[in-house]
């Protein structure tokens, strides 16, 4: 059996939109749609984790997801 790396559920959107990882973590894509695809994993109905490869679901862009430390530092939250 072959497995799969967890990117292929983005093959949905295309080949992509811009690399837009440079910018750093984000909680919108710079097209203004801050709907994001995220790999998300549920415990106890609590999210355990999620992966910081995100893509917009607007043009397809590559972008980093923020968490919590980055909302301190970057978003002044």
């Amino acid at each position: 059996m072959s497995t799969k790396p967890w990117s292929y559920i983005f093959e949905d959107l295309g080949d992509g939109g811009p690399d837009l990882r440079w910018a750093g973590p984000t909680h919108q894509c710079l097209c203004g749609n801050d709907l994001l695809a995220v790999a998300v994993r549920f415990e106890d109905s609590q999210v355990a984790f999620y992966l910081l490869d995100v893509r917009c679901l607007a043009c397809g862009a590559y972008l980093i997801a923020p968490t919590e430390i980055d909302d301190e530092q970057h978003f002044g939250t």
